[in-house]
């Protein structure tokens, strides 16, 4: 069997432990997390050591990973300078960061060493921006945030990294019409609407699984094959 889930921001790892057990998940089954596992939570990094463990669950990489590598080089001293200590691109990428919830990364990180927080990083950097795979049938594809400057003969690695980590799809977009079904977070379903609240929004050729842990909502597990979906 194959899951997908999003978007988690730091939320309690333990509650995700719960939501695989109830899922039935096993060994033999794969777990694709589309990106956004660490900032305004507390427990992103433990996500991520978590899924680092597991050979089979893929990370796939979020926005928000993209950021703390944008910022690597803030972890290379005994302390992480403030934005008064930095100029240019480095208080720049610094100033993006922490406005979308970095401060709680940042927290986090000061408890490893320089050689624990140099593997995370290398994982992440490894981390790829989009998979292709086939479930029940189905042929999906895996971004963190859809496909931005869309067309159906742009073949993926053609993509640019803003445009699969950074793109708000409008609710009327199309992709394939070939049945390939383009799965991404990143826009919690409740910006589109307050229908959709807490729920994926799942249409013929895209789903979005952001059903707003980033907003105190539940995050969501969904098993491709059957769309059965485990809220925690």
């Amino acid at each position: 069997m194959n899951y997908v889930v999003s978007d988690l921001h730091g939320y309690p790892l333990e509650r995700l432990k719960k939501a695989l057990s109830v899922a039935g998940f096993s060994e033999s089954d794969r777990l694709y997390v589309l990106g956004d596992c660490i900032d305004r939570g507390y427990d992103g990094l433990n996500i991520i050591r978590y899924i680092m463990t597991k050979p089979n669950i893929t990370l796939i990489q979020g926005n928000h990973e993209a950021m703390l590598l944008e910022n690597r080089t803030l972890f290379d001293g005994d302390r992480i300078p403030s934005a008064s200590d930095l100029v240019g691109e480095r208080r720049r990428a610094y100033s993006i960061w922490v406005s979308n919830g970095g401060y709680s990364t940042m927290d986090a990180m000061q408890q490893y060493t320089h050689a624990q927080i140099k593997y995370i990083l290398e994982f992440l950097d490894k981390a790829p921006l989009y998979k292709e795979i086939e479930a029940g049938g189905k042929t999906y594809i895996l971004t963190h945030s859809g496909l931005g400057n869309f067309r159906e003969d742009k073949p993926l690695c053609d993509y640019t990294p803003h445009e699969l980590l950074w793109t708000r799809p409008p609710l009327d977009t199309r992709y394939y019409e070939d049945g390939r079904i383009v799965i991404f977070g990143h826009s919690p379903t409740v910006m589109y609407g307050d229908e959709y609240r807490g729920r994926p929004i799942i249409t013929d050729t895209w789903i979005d699984i952001d059903t707003g842990a980033s907003k105190g909502l539940s995050p969501l597990l969904l098993r491709l094959e059957d769309m059965k979906k485990f809220y925690f």
